[in-house]
């Protein structure tokens, strides 16, 4: 028993030493961090391509859109009623489809920039991971300024994660 005792003793001073001879708590600014990688300067310009495009043939159906309503406004005193409506229906209808439309280009973007960050989000996170556990870090906090961290006074890591990855 007394055995037993001992080797529980010794266990847990050996833990409390490791744990005292570790480093707690470091932090990193992941936004700094991501904005200096190449691959998200990469994603991000892929992204702002696509954005263009998008908006270009956006704003071209909707030069088509104002085209038809000013030549509905310059006819209107010739028309009938009943092609007087038929028209302005046949623009609510370019206004709805036109509305769908911005909504489907932002969805878009959104999961195109999903698909592009998360493997650089991942491969950061791994990179911080590693950088944190060489110096002997438990728990590495985002000191981002939407993190929720409102002070950080542990380690920074952000300058060691860049010299791991060439900046």
């Amino acid at each position: 028993m007394i055995k037993y005792i001992s080797l529980f003793l010794i266990a847990f001073a050996l833990s409390f030493q490791a744990k005292a001879q570790s480093k707690e708590v470091a932090h990193i600014n992941m936004n700094k961090l991501l904005d200096l990688m190449p691959e998200m300067q990469q994603a991000k310009a892929e992204i702002d391509r696509t954005e263009r495009a998008y908006r270009e043939d956006f704003q071209m159906s909707y030069r088509e859109y104002q085209a038809k309503f000013q030549k509905l406004e310059e006819e209107k005193a010739s028309l009938t009623p009943e092609q007087t409506a038929k028209r302005q229906s046949d623009l609510q209808l370019i206004e709805r489809n036109l509305a769908q439309t911005q909504q489907n280009i932002d969805l878009q973007i959104k999961e195109k920039q999903d698909m592009l960050y998360k493997p650089i989000r991942e491969k950061a996170i791994k990179i911080v991971d590693q950088v944190a556990d060489a110096q002997g870090f438990f728990y590495v906090l985002d000191s981002s300024a939407d993190a929720g961290i409102i002070m950080a006074k542990g380690k920074d890591l952000l300058a060691d994660v860049k010299k791991m990855i060439g900046l």
